[in-house]
């Protein structure tokens, strides 16, 4: 039997709440440093986790199809890896946006200044390519690398695009994708590789996960438009930022015709002074909403091809809760 299955009966692989726990463990020591200050930092952000999206991605993906025959410490150790490195890119996001509330909790850099913020997200960095760099299948942390190069592209997309009202749904797309679906994309595929599934059927999950991690982003972006504090665990900041989203873009085509300049209606928005245009407002969110969900429509059917089991039956249901009820 391989390692790491022999403490577990299929019921329990098939639990993923004692997955996660696994996961959280294999975070928390993975962080461990002799350094009291980066301790407490690495400590207190690893013990404020969200959904665990990625994780879940991970695991899934690798129990998918022969869920009895995979290595669950590798398994464990894929899923970790990629959601510190996860962490790390939310460290360093809350630098660059000055962000104060992280979750609903102080953020590291409110507590900790931004130099400090800054190492622990280094740090984070180099935890999550140690603990990939560990698998057998070197493709996942090469494609780690690739991942991260990715995501700093699309942070200066981000930042390239901020207040440019011109910027198209093509150019929101290809930045969502680079900053946020190639993290989830990775998810899946660093479980697909660890439990050695054919080429075809990584292509389709890691396709699938690139369809769920935008999905999910546009679903952020549309609260963040709406103001959805209690759902978003944090200040509202894209208006403040010039951060163009899918909603803004949408609204933007909407309101050309009713003779508002893009400034002026970006000025109005910022200044809560567009109450006669409330309908406006959530006419375009209801239409990101359509593109949300067209994405996890089509992220669902890249599982067609795997036999029904408890484990795709809990992924259909958890790429259903970004669903937007319209």
């Amino acid at each position: 039997m391989p390692k790491g299955l022999t403490a577990l009966s299929v019921g329990e692989i098939l639990d993923m709440e004692f997955m996660l726990e696994k996961v959280r463990s294999c975070i928390l020591n993975s962080i461990e440093t002799r350094d009291k200050m980066l301790r407490e930092m690495a400590y207190y952000f690893a013990t404020n986790q969200g959904k665990m999206l990625r994780p879940i991605l991970t695991l899934s993906c690798g129990l998918i199809e022969n869920a009895d025959k995979i290595d669950m410490d590798k398994l464990y150790l894929a899923a970790a890896g990629v959601e510190i490195l996860h962490m790390s890119a939310l460290v360093h996001d809350d630098i660059l946006d000055n962000a104060q509330i992280r979750r609903g909790q102080p953020s590291i850099n409110a507590l900790y200044g931004k130099d400090r913020a800054l190492l622990l997200g280094d740090y984070f960095f180099s935890r999550a390519l140690y603990l990939l760099s560990r698998l057998s299948h070197s493709c996942i942390l090469r494609q780690a690398l690739k991942v991260i190069t990715l995501m700093v592209e699309g942070e200066i997309k981000q930042q390239q695009q901020a207040f440019d009202f011109t910027t198209s749904i093509k150019d929101y797309i290809t930045r969502i994708t680079y900053k946020t679906a190639s993290l989830t994309s990775l998810s899946c595929i660093a479980g697909a590789r660890t439990a050695n599934l054919s080429d075809e059927k990584i292509r389709l999950l890691a396709k699938m996960g690139q369809e769920f991690g935008k999905a999910y982003q546009i679903r952020d972006d549309i609260m963040d438009f709406l103001g959805d504090e209690k759902n978003l665990k944090k200040p509202p900041s894209d208006l403040e930022q010039g951060t163009i989203t899918l909603p803004m873009i949408l609204l933007i085509k909407m309101t050309n015709a009713d003779g508002f300049s893009p400034e002026e209606l970006y000025e109005r928005l910022r200044n809560e002074r567009i109450v006669s245009m409330s309908h406006l407002k959530i006419e375009a969110a209801k239409k990101a909403a359509d593109y949300c969900n067209r994405l996890i429509t089509r992220s669902i059917k890249h599982l067609r091809i795997f036999t029904y089991c408890d484990i795709k039956q809990n992924m259909v249901k958890t790429l259903e809760k970004v669903y937007i009820n319209t």
